[in-house]
């Protein structure tokens, strides 16, 4: 058994648990979140990563209220169990426990001594050779996944949780229920171990307020004799203490290492340098105390403070022997989790989202967490990222919006909100320049009926012919914009009252001759202009509301004169 990390229901898929995860056992289908138990290694590094509590540490709490009803449940509690349930002192955490049902319970100090002392056997006995610690699950499981190189160095001890266990197994005359509290692994994952139920602190804090037993509400004195949890050999963890005394900056037999990416170091200096170790005490983190489930990294240091206070004196005998069946052996073997292969047409797919250089090279900018455009698009088709994380994506998603927000979805032509932003432009620049502006506001005639007999789909065919016209008949620093419906508006800049008289009509001209072939024959329509111009020369104040309506108030004139129609017309039949 073990714990197992969890995913609740607070999940907003913020992809800040796969940015951590250093085996990539989190994967994103669709908005779920999903962590695969045989590929995680327990880590935990998750957990602290979500800004949403979203990552729960879970173990099997129904099976454990059970063995407790059948009176068969002996509990082994971590040592950093003080600091969980501070200011309560461990007395009154065993009475708790005692009180909640558990027949016995144990402190892992008892499993630190045995596998010291298992640790300082194989010291001596293997002269000066290169051991990596392995009473951290972490590191096992990421070498038996991502580093199987180091399988051969790891020092083949069962982690004190185990030790503990089997101890147990061999001193108790009865078949009991080991049940484990903690918030990380007690063994490697995927390994068969001693422990039948597993139960987060979390859980075994709620257990025990059901059953009114409080750690806070119990007596300072024991009321049950419980196992000795002094210490002689070891420190927590199972490190032998004099050990530590090889600790030297220049010490060639004894090592400290916390940190998951020194291990490709250490592979590189063991295998292709052979350079000698001696004992390399490696963790993840600073043992469970610095555990990123345990809480917040700033805490830390008072979480050690805590633990200091809590610890018995220091005996200066052996407080446990091992019995002679005892073994505290184990074997690493190499796991390997089949990552689903992703199907290159994806990989190539989220490559030409994400875009190339112009030497044909792939960004990368690092933020996404992988080394490249490449690996990113790879773990974005196996479900293992997402496009959100990556820059370079969103940046061009918000260039199109913009352009989206621009251009006419239908036309193509500009918005409504380019033109009132650009008619203020041009309107100001003609008046400090002394250069002028003309504004064309058209109106198709008579569009109803085209749509009411030959159909919506022939309709928007005239609005994309009538805004192809639109575009040829004008200069490419003109602005052509749909008003709404089947009106546009047309922004003539620095045009003479002649010019844009001409521009009008040959936009009236052009599309009262246009045809759209449809299911019912053939589909046209004609338009009506009104006209509103002015020069900067003459220093008038005019407001960009002011010409837009008097253009409208030109068009309303066409329209009353039967469409088809420019008013005013410049040098034709209608004048203002």
């Amino acid at each position: 058994m073990s714990l197992r990390f969890s995913v609740n229901e607070k999940c907003t898929s913020c992809m800040a648990c796969v940015r951590v995860c250093p085996v990539e056992a989190i994967a994103v289908s669709g908005n779920q979140v999903r962590i695969d138990p045989a590929a995680c290694i327990e880590c935990g590094l998750c957990v602290p990563s979500c800004y949403h509590d979203a990552i729960d540490v879970v173990g099997d709490i129904e099976r454990c209220v059970e063995s407790i009803d059948e009176d068969r449940a002996l509990l082994i509690l971590p040592n950093e169990i003080s600091v969980f349930f501070f200011p309560a002192t461990p007395e009154q955490i065993l009475n708790a426990c005692f009180e909640a049902g558990f027949r016995t319970v144990y402190f892992e100090a008892i499993g630190d001594e045995l596998v010291a002392a298992e640790y300082l056997r194989l010291w001596n006995a293997g002269g000066f050779r290169s051991w990596l610690r392995s009473t951290s699950p972490v590191v096992v499981n990421y070498c038996r996944m991502r580093a199987p190189e180091l399988l051969p160095f790891l020092a083949p001890v069962v982690t004190p949780a185990i030790a503990l266990a089997r101890h147990i197994r061999c001193v108790e005359n009865e078949d009991l229920d080991i049940v484990y509290s903690g918030f990380g692994a007690p063994g490697s994952n995927g390994t068969q171990d001693e422990l039948d139920i597993c139960i987060s602190f979390d859980e075994l804090e709620k257990l025990l307020t059901e059953r009114g037993a409080k750690p806070l509400d119990q007596p300072q004195t024991l009321f049950r004799l419980a196992p000795d949890r002094r210490r002689h050999l070891s420190l927590s963890g199972g490190l032998p203490r004099v050990l530590l005394e090889e600790q030297r900056q220049t010490s060639r037999t004894f090592r400290k290492e916390r940190d998951l990416k020194i291990l490709p170091a250490l592979a590189r200096a063991l295998l292709e340098e052979e350079t000698p170790l001696g004992f390399v005490d490696i963790l993840p983190f600073e043992g469970n105390l610095g555990h990123p489930a345990f809480g917040p990294g700033d805490d830390l240091y008072w979480r050690k403070e805590i633990a200091e206070l809590s610890e018995p004196p220091r005996s200066h005998e052996p407080v446990v022997q091992a019995a002679e069946e005892l073994d505290l052996r184990t074997f690493f073997e190499p796991k390997r989790v089949a990552l689903e292969v992703p199907d290159q047409a994806e990989v190539e797919e989220v490559l030409e989202k994400i875009g190339t250089t112009p030497d044909g090279r792939y960004w990368n900018t690092g933020s996404c967490g992988h080394a490249t455009c490449i690996e990113f698009a790879q773990a974005v088709a196996r479900g293992r990222s997402t496009l959100s994380l990556c820059p370079i994506y969103l940046a061009r998603q918000y260039e199109q919006a913009s352009r989206d927000a621009m251009h006419d979805a239908l036309t193509g032509v500009y918005t409504f909100r380019v033109l009132s932003q650009r008619l203020e432009e041009e309107l100001s620049r003609a008046s400090r320049t002394g250069t002028s502006i003309a504004i064309l506001f058209v109106d198709l005639d008579k569009f109803k009926p085209v749509n009411d007999i030959h159909g919506h789909a022939a309709g928007n065919l005239i609005l994309r012919s009538v805004a192809r016209i639109l575009s040829e008949a004008t200069r490419s620093t003109d602005i052509v914009c749909r008003y709404g419906g089947d009106e546009f508006v047309v922004i003539l800049v620095n045009p003479d009252r002649e010019g844009a008289g001409h521009v009008a009509e040959q936009i009236r001209e052009r599309v009262a001759d246009m045809r759209i072939a449809t299911n019912e024959g053939y589909a046209g329509v004609t338009l009506s202009v009104g006209v509103a111009y002015h020069s900067g020369v003459t220093q008038a104040q005019v407001s960009a509301e002011d010409l837009m309506a008097e253009a409208d108030a030109a068009l309303y004139v066409a329209k009353a004169q039967g469409g088809n129609t420019i008013h005013p017309a410049i040098g034709g039949k209608l004048v203002r």
